[in-house]
């Protein structure tokens, strides 16, 4: 079942508010706090490999 509802989220780091559901970089650091596309390239050194 694929969710294509609007999931408005504001960016932890940077401010910028972003559609999760549309984002494909996006992701929850810690579960917690949303990363927009553009820090989670920026950033992208610091995301934990698991």
């Amino acid at each position: 079942m694929c969710d294509d509802s609007e999931k408005i989220e504001t960016c932890y780091l940077c401010g910028k508010k972003f559609d999760m559901n549309k984002s494909e970089l996006a992701y929850y650091r810690y579960d917690k706090y949303p990363i927009c596309d553009y820090c989670a390239e920026f950033y992208s050194f610091y995301k934990e490999d698991i």
